[in-house]
């Protein structure tokens, strides 16, 4: 039996967040032991991970500080659990799990795991690039480095991320899970009280300046003067009636609809015309431009990250910040006819059956883990 630490910032729902518990959800518990230990609290993620026999211990950190009480509660946890191996995710707990390891009976192997991409380090809050430039001068002593996306690692390993073992390990659909609601489309609009022909562009996302949702709001009302009766639909943290996101409704009115967050997704975004992911920088995966597609929605995207790649359209792959050539991608997608768009739609569903299926990606993290298991302790 191999025992496993996951060490996470948070367990506030968000990309990483849900990739841990897919993962855990699925893993060989004849084969792992897993326990997982957030710095900062255990949100809605936690409880869901307790439902599993998962152990859980929230630390209670602030956000965006790093304090010497959470440290020693990261490596007290360790400690107690002696695990064989640790999964790190995200900048501040890489580098907090890689300091408090020496610590650990048997110096467990360690995996970091990098869920964000660096099209420019100035986007960085201070603290975070002070984080992320330590983490490369560490980095050839850890065991492994994951980033879930190509362009991430390849961004990293400019800066001087270089691992014994970097691996891209993508996130994972469960396509079982993640599927076309077919009266989603139906109960969307009797929901937000529109009319059938009228197009509903979403956007799924926290309101924050990463994901950039002044400029599709831009982008949609451009749509608007070209004719079309486009509305926006924004979902995510922020995008709460009264929330931040009503700062847009100054330039869309009553075309703007804001839902907050929404678990399961399928349900709303199945009755979407299309999804945008509208981010200027920082994505590595985005989870929401794949779940959009397992539903069948056409999609459209900026080119951070990955995203280009997972969509595989270059013609709805836009420049980060560009509302003309966002405006010009959707409204090119709106033209086209229903069933157009549905044959797109099932298109974007196969694509990611062939690339992203969950157990194809949990059986890669379970060979990582058994891997390291097997040789920890020999990164210097």
């Amino acid at each position: 039996m191999i025992r496993l630490a996951h060490v996470i910032n948070n367990l506030q729902t968000g990309g990483a967040e849900t990739t841990l518990l897919r993962l855990l959800e699925r893993i060989d518990r004849d084969r792992f032991e897993p326990s997982v230990i957030a710095m900062i609290g255990e949100g809605t993620i936690g409880p869901q991970l307790r439902a599993l026999d998962i152990p859980v211990v929230a630390l209670g950190a602030a956000r965006r500080r790093v304090s010497i009480r959470t440290f020693l509660g990261v490596r007290k946890h360790l400690r107690d659990f002696r695990p064989d191996v640790i999964q790190s995710w995200m900048y501040h707990s890489n580098l907090a799990a890689f300091l408090a390891r020496g610590a650990v009976p048997g110096r467990p192997a360690i995996a970091w795991n990098i869920r964000h991409s660096l099209h420019d380090l100035a986007h960085e809050p201070w603290l975070t690039r002070r984080v992320i430039r330590a983490g490369a001068r560490r980095s050839s002593r850890v065991e492994a480095v994951v980033a879930n996306a190509a362009v991430s690692m390849a961004q990293h390993e400019a800066i001087g991320y270089r691992s014994p073992r970097n691996e891209v390990i993508p996130n994972g659909v469960d396509l079982d899970e993640v599927r076309p609601v077919p009266e989603g489309r139906a109960q969307l609009r009797q929901e937000l009280d529109v009319g059938e022909d009228t197009l509903l562009v979403g956007c799924a996302a926290r309101f924050h300046p990463m994901k950039d949702q002044e400029m599709l709001a831009a982008a949609v009302m451009k749509t608007v003067g070209q004719g079309l009766d486009t509305h926006l639909v924004l979902i995510g943290r922020g995008c709460e009636p009264g929330g931040s996101a009503e700062s847009l409704r100054s330039s869309l009115g009553d075309r703007l609809h804001l839902l907050g967050e929404r678990r399961p997704l399928p349900p709303v975004v199945s009755g979407l015309d299309c999804l945008a992911v509208s981010s200027a920088w920082g994505e590595g995966f985005p989870n929401v431009l794949a779940e959009a597609m397992a539903c069948e929605i056409p999609c459209v995207t900026t080119n951070v990250g990955d995203a280009a790649e997972i969509l595989g359209e270059p013609d709805r792959v836009v420049p980060p910040g560009d509302s003309e050539a966002m405006a010009a991608a959707i409204s090119s997608l709106l033209q086209q006819p229903r069933e157009a768009r549905q044959a797109i739609g099932a298109a974007h569903r196969k694509r990611i059956a062939e690339r992203y299926p969950i157990d194809t990606i949990v059986g890669r993290y379970e060979a990582l883990w058994s891997d390291l298991a097997s040789g920890r302790g020999n990164a210097s």
